[in-house]
């Protein structure tokens, strides 16, 4: 089978794409052919996947938007493929994974949260505008499949843009459950040596890209309320020398580590005792998954993919994006070694049910579904 996956851009720490190479990896060794076509792609050198590049035009983001829809549609009238897969939204596509969520959805978080000019700006932004559009015109498309990698993000397809539930497949994110493991005690001792962090304080995990977005300015506030605690930032950020200005500011240079991007996060999460993520909106964050299935009790917040399973399993806490309560939840596991154990038997419990190879199974029998639909249409 021939598949074609549309990306737009490629970034090396990002999850959409890192979700990309381990699927195609898995998919190539079930007979399926696939092929990225993106405006901007690094290949790994032993990657299975073909690359078809797209070229686009304009000055602004919106122009270079629509520029890339269209020409996205002229490589797809080029080429033959049985099955289209988007992570953007565009039409043409057979499948669409809402890997991003509802952008309905967070522009109405970043209103609730925006001071009164960004909420106009908002409002009025040309781009924005045309991405809230381009998702009204994909709804209307009666034979678009829909893939959400939350109860979350699918929750929101029928509530923003009035999408069936026949055509919503929930698919969620896979995670490596061997690679990513707790650690032996000689590993973990390496890892905060490395780090240069004690081996007798909590240590507290946030990565991602978009430190805003994902709170780390949040959890940076509430360190001050964790002074026996320390905390590794890990991501690429354009804000980065803004928060270390803060961390500065705030005297917490000592125990607050900002590292940047990372090829490896895994010595991270080793030194770690606890992951935080306070995101704003995260459909279903990668990071928080490899957290998990190295043991890590997740401390999340509501508007996160990942929040309904791990309440449930009661593999971490819920808080708000508030200092105060941020600092609270943490604590609360921190402050109990027996309970911190606990937790992190059942993050890796819970992580289990997300083990890569059970997640390519699914996507396998989707897509046969999709492919017989197809024929009988």
């Amino acid at each position: 089978m021939k598949l074609a996956i549309i990306r737009r851009r490629y970034t090396p720490h990002g999850g959409a794409e890192r979700f990309i190479e381990r699927i195609a990896a898995s998919l190539a060794e079930n007979g399926v052919a696939t092929t990225i076509v993106a405006e901007q792609w690094e290949k790994n050198a032993d990657s299975p996947l073909e690359i078809v590049r797209v070229e686009t035009r304009g000055r602004s983001r919106t122009a270079r938007f629509l520029s890339f829809q269209s020409s996205v549609s002229e490589i797809l009238r080029r080429r033959s493929f049985d099955l289209v897969q988007s992570h953007e939204r565009l039409m043409g596509a057979d499948i669409y994974r809402a890997g991003d969520g509802v952008h309905a959805a967070w522009i109405q978080r970043q209103l609730r949260e925006a001071g009164k000019w960004r909420a106009a700006w908002l409002r009025r932004d040309p781009y924005h505008r045309a991405v809230l559009d381009a998702e009204k015109r994909m709804a209307h498309d009666q034979t678009l499949r829909y893939v959400a990698n939350s109860a979350l993000v699918a929750s929101e397809l029928r509530e923003f843009l009035d999408i069936s539930e026949d055509r919503i497949t929930i698919i969620p994110n896979g995670v490596d459950t061997v690679r990513f493991a707790p650690p032996s005690d000689g590993a973990r001792a390496e890892a905060r040596q490395r780090l240069q962090l004690p081996n007798d304080a909590p240590v507290i995990a946030f990565v991602g890209s978009g430190f805003e977005r994902k709170g780390a300015f949040l959890l940076v506030e509430a360190m001050r309320l964790l002074p026996d605690a320390f905390l590794v930032i890990c991501g690429h950020d354009k804000k980065s020398r803004v928060l270390e200005a803060r961390v500065k500011k705030l005297h917490l240079g000592d125990r607050v580590k900002i590292i940047g991007a990372v090829d490896d996060v895994l010595p991270v999460l080793h030194a770690s005792d606890i992951f935080a993520l306070p995101s704003l909106y995260d459909p279903s964050p990668n990071a928080a998954l490899e957290a998990l299935a190295c043991g890590l009790p997740t401390v999340i917040t509501n508007d996160t993919g990942l929040a309904r399973d791990i309440e449930a399993a009661q593999a971490g806490k819920i808080c708000m994006r508030d200092p105060g309560d941020i600092a609270q939840k943490i604590g609360e596991i921190a402050g109990d070694c027996d309970r911190l154990a606990t937790i992190s038997k059942q993050a890796r419990m819970l992580a289990l049910q997300f083990d890569q190879s059970r997640i390519v199974e699914q996507w396998l029998d989707f897509y046969a579904a999709c492919k017989r639909m197809r024929a009988e249409s």
